[in-house]
């Protein structure tokens, strides 16, 4: 009889382990991934602070970082980022954008969903306007006090760890988004320039550079300039700040010889320019933002 009991309890015991086993990896199957960027830098311990964070309230999660070189404060280069990052992530993912900048007395931290599912955590500070500006956004709660956060409050000297990170970690398992804060009608968005366009030139501005490379990222659409009637091959009078140059318009950078200048419609639909295995910015030592115009070509 006693052996009986004896084996029940242990059949009983294994069946609870195995149950457990299988919803701890049913939880581990389902986290989301949680990308990260900032304007941190590499030299001190603030984004492994936190990762930490992230890791005590769920174990196991994956973490992808872009960049944390992003300049300070540079709210156009995260949300130039983040705009070319969201359809190459999964359903789920969860974005953490660490570049506080306040344009406006009311920016706060929040928590927007895009159409696919995606996270974005942040400040409303423009970050988001590239997304929005696509019609990729579908809710925006503003971030309240709450049980996510490091010690339930909103306010922090250091808000990637007591704000972002927690909240960042509760999204990434699976958590009701609910729980973040009421949703907003509205969010900040970055001033953004209409390109200039006239009978002669189309005329925007580089924006960025693509590091380490040198290449030159501007406002100007694939649309706007083949709007000018070019057409691959064709030469291409560009003013450059007050430099004028004459660019061949190429698929990529193996369409010109080493040392040569080539412009280019790059992978996010726009402008750029390029020496092909050179730096284009140092050689004509341009720091965006800079005066791009292109002249409409001629007909013949």
């Amino acid at each position: 009889m006693f052996k009986r009991v004896l084996i029940l309890v242990l059949l009983l015991s294994l069946s609870a382990c195995s149950s457990q086993i299988g919803q701890i990896r049913r939880v581990s199957d389902g986290l989301a991934p949680i990308v990260l960027m900032s304007d941190f830098g590499t030299y001190n311990e603030g984004i492994a602070i936190c990762k930490g964070v992230m890791l005590k309230i769920q174990p196991g999660l994956s973490f992808v970082d872009v960049t944390h070189q992003i300049p300070a404060f540079s709210v156009r280069d995260a949300a130039r980022f983040l705009a070319n990052l969201t359809p190459n992530f999964p359903e789920g993912t969860v974005f953490v954008v660490l570049v506080e900048k306040y344009i406006e007395k009311t920016a706060r931290p929040i928590v927007a969903k895009n159409k696919r599912g995606q996270y974005f955590v942040l400040s409303d500070n423009g970050i988001l306007s590239l997304i929005s500006e696509r019609g990729e956004i579908e809710k925006v709660r503003e971030v309240k006090e709450n049980s996510w956060l490091n010690g339930g409050k909103l306010i922090s000297t250091f808000m990637g760890r007591d704000v972002y990170a927690p909240l960042a970690a509760h999204l990434a398992r699976g958590e009701d988004w609910s729980e973040v804060g009421p949703e907003m009608e509205k969010i900040n968005l970055l001033d953004k320039k209409a390109l200039r366009v006239s009978e002669t030139q189309v005329a925007g501005d580089v924006i960025a550079l693509e590091d380490p490379f040198g290449n030159l990222v501007t406002d100007i659409t694939a649309t706007a300039f083949l709007n000018a009637k070019y057409v691959l091959g064709d030469k291409v009078s560009v003013l450059i700040g007050t430099t004028k140059h004459v660019i061949p318009f190429v698929k990529t950078y193996d369409d010109v010889r080493v040392n040569e200048k080539l412009l280019y419609i790059d992978s996010t639909d726009h402008v750029a320019v390029a020496i092909h295995q050179g730096d284009f910015a140092g050689k004509y030592k341009i720091k965006p933002p800079v005066k791009f115009v292109i002249s409409i070509k001629k007909e013949k």
